[in-house]
């Protein structure tokens, strides 16, 4: 139920201020983007320092007696390296969330096709992916681009497509039959 609300909210305050709505969106989009382009723009030893704080408080969350901490972190082999993992579940997340946002403004056209949106909106992060590994980080010290990572930030936009896709599907039916 709290998603038919919350997407009720949404859907009622694009109605009422379409230009808003619109306009919020893409500031957001692009608030988002520039987040992803600064992390890029760290150096390697500064986004591995941030994945090994990630991987150190997931483990103790998970094995608090286990003492784990940033200068051990690299003796237990199993941590260590989990930290590629923690970086592919990170770039997905942050493209994924790009392209919600991206099809939120999008959903702003309301004379635009459903399907123009979900393909604009993977070309779009796609193409934000690939300047990010292929020119911006291939300038950075200690960072080199990936077209695997150009992968996966696209596999990350589709499956938020499809998931959104799934979602607004289930909220029209919901809102048809009840």
């Amino acid at each position: 139920m709290i998603f038919v609300r919350i997407a009720d909210a949404y859907r009622i305050f694009a109605r009422k201020h379409p230009i808003a709505f619109t306009g919020i969106s893409l500031i957001l989009a692009v608030m988002w983007a520039t987040v992803i382009v600064r992390f890029s723009r760290e150096d390697a030893d500064i986004s591995g320092a941030r994945s090994a704080k990630i991987i150190v408080g997931l483990a103790n969350t998970v094995a608090p007696s286990a003492d784990i901490t940033l200068e051990n972190y690299e003796s237990v082999p199993f941590l260590h390296n989990s930290e590629r993992v923690v970086r592919k579940l990170a770039h997905m997340t942050e493209y994924a969330i790009l392209a919600v946002l991206e099809m939120s403004f999008l959903f702003g056209f309301r004379d635009l096709p459903r399907k123009y949106t979900y393909l604009f909106t993977v070309i779009s992060t796609g193409v934000l992916a690939f300047i990010d590994e292929k020119k911006i980080q291939t300038m950075t010290e200690g960072r080199y681009g990936s077209w695997i990572d150009i992968g996966i930030d696209m596999l990350a936009a589709v499956i938020a497509v499809r998931l959104v896709y799934l979602l607004t599907g289930k909220y029209r039916r919901k809102k048809m039959s009840g």
